[in-house]
């Protein structure tokens, strides 16, 4: 767990170094601030997501799409929460960890 743990906060790093080179064409504080914000948050987001429809929230609307738009019989039919991936943990903390170093960066370069 925590090698791949150590993995999704390495990659995560690697892109926000990467996206700050292609949109900011420098890696300073500020670039590193903006784009560690937008990648956490979408990391966050992305594990709320799942987590929120792995508890079984959209189950009755999903189910009643099927009834309606498609042929399926009711042996076929699955709820939502079921077709989605278990894994939203590394997600997360990962999102966490990116925004705790973007107020690491932050108040670093308001200290400067």
């Amino acid at each position: 767990m925590y090698k791949k743990l150590w993995t999704w906060i390495g990659v995560s790093q690697l892109l926000v170094l990467l996206f700050s080179i292609i949109f900011y064409k420098r890696i300073d504080f500020l670039s590193y601030t903006n784009v560690s914000f937008i990648i956490g948050s979408i990391l966050i987001l992305s594990s709320m997501l799942g987590y929120v429809m792995k508890g079984r929230f959209f189950d009755v609307v999903f189910y009643s799409f099927q009834h309606v738009f498609s042929r399926m019989t009711d042996r076929d039919r699955r709820p939502l929460s079921e077709l989605v991936p278990q894994k939203y943990y590394l997600p997360f903390i990962t999102g966490v960890v990116t925004i705790l170093l973007m107020l690491c960066s932050l108040f670093f370069y308001k200290s400067l």
